[in-house]
């Protein structure tokens, strides 16, 4: 008699695709496995799929976490959302981004029936206004992964759209790079994003400000913040500390001289302005180490004339005692 596997209950399910277990399940070592289900169970909850709550489930470090979803991210199945970095949310927490479910992909006769959908040709429509020329298949795919999969009302769309627009990112690339940000904020609102992008927007020009900037900040200079706040997780008095120091030694390079000091802090585990100190004082102990006592011969330990170290001697006095 052949025997089979039965599941206990069908009241909880999570569905795995067949293309997964066909395709990809014998090249996936177990921690690819272990996250691609956990993503795969939690995939409705963003703050549950951040790297570090997943390292913190599993008990790996974040970089093991991030390579993990790597994997699954090179079989189309997921997207790491970090292409439009976002800083941090209105609270001052570091935001992580988490794993999203890739965008969908359509046949000719899907992209046809989406055409026929009023609601969706309305959104066609807007988005075609925006970026000023027909969607292409890949874009199309791109907007229904935005507002299906990530749940962009049309209002959050349009601002989306008037967003990126005002930045001259008129690709679908950048569109939906920018929208897996904001749902990794967990903003679902016009309003929300709004809100953030003018925090964002703040952080900028306070740093601008703080390196003696009067000009616009350039891609490049943007990318050193985004960087110091998001992959270094500095708290914004962490990074003006930084920026004042940088403003007293240099008047070029600033943003090279302080992106070293932040790096720098970055490794010593710096990111509050406490932390400096430590910093500082590590840092001296390591450039002026205190001097060593040299050892003495063993028929020295009983002669009080021969038991002194150099840091004992008094120069002056010996120096009078010899003239």
């Amino acid at each position: 008699m052949n025997t089979c596997v039965q599941l206990a209950s069908q009241s909880e399910v999570t569905v795995i695709p067949n293309t997964v277990i066909d395709q990809i399940l014998t090249e996936a070592n177990e921690l690819q496995l272990k996250v691609y289900l956990y993503i795969l169970r939690h995939q409705a909850d963003s703050d549950l799929l951040q790297i570090s709550k997943m390292a913190d489930f599993f008990n790996e470090t974040e970089k093991d976490i991030r390579r993990a979803v790597k994997f699954w991210e090179t079989k189309g199945i997921f997207v790491l959302a970090e292409d439009e970095p976002q800083d941090r949310n209105p609270a001052g927490a570091p935001v992580q981004p988490p794993a999203v479910p890739a965008r969908p992909r359509l046949s000719r006769d899907q992209i046809h029936q989406l055409s026929t959908d009023k609601e969706f040709s309305e959104l066609m429509f807007l988005s075609e206004s925006f970026i000023g020329k027909p969607l292409t298949s890949r874009d199309l795919e791109s907007l229904l992964f935005i507002t299906k999969d990530l749940g962009f009302s049309s209002e959050l769309l349009e601002y989306l759209l008037e967003y990126c627009a005002a930045q001259n990112k008129k690709n679908f690339k950048y569109v939906e790079s920018v929208a897996i940000a904001w749902a990794s904020q967990g903003i679902t609102t016009a309003q929300e994003a709004k809100e953030q992008n003018q925090a964002h927007n703040q952080r900028i020009y306070s740093v601008m400000n703080a390196l003696g900037k009067k000009s616009e900040p350039t891609p490049a200079e943007i990318a050193y913040i985004q960087r110091w706040y998001q992959e270094y997780m500095m708290e914004a008095d962490v990074i003006n500390e930084a920026c004042r120091r940088t403003v007293l030694a240099t008047d070029k390079n600033r943003f090279q001289y302080a992106d070293k000091i932040l790096l720098s802090w970055s490794q010593a585990g710096v990111h509050s302005v406490p932390d400096i100190a430590k910093a500082d004082n590590a840092y001296s102990r390591k450039r002026h180490p205190a001097p060593r006592r040299a050892a003495q011969p063993a028929y020295a330990a009983n002669n009080p004339f021969l038991q002194h170290t150099q840091s004992d001697t008094d120069y002056d006095k010996l120096e009078k005692l010899l003239s």
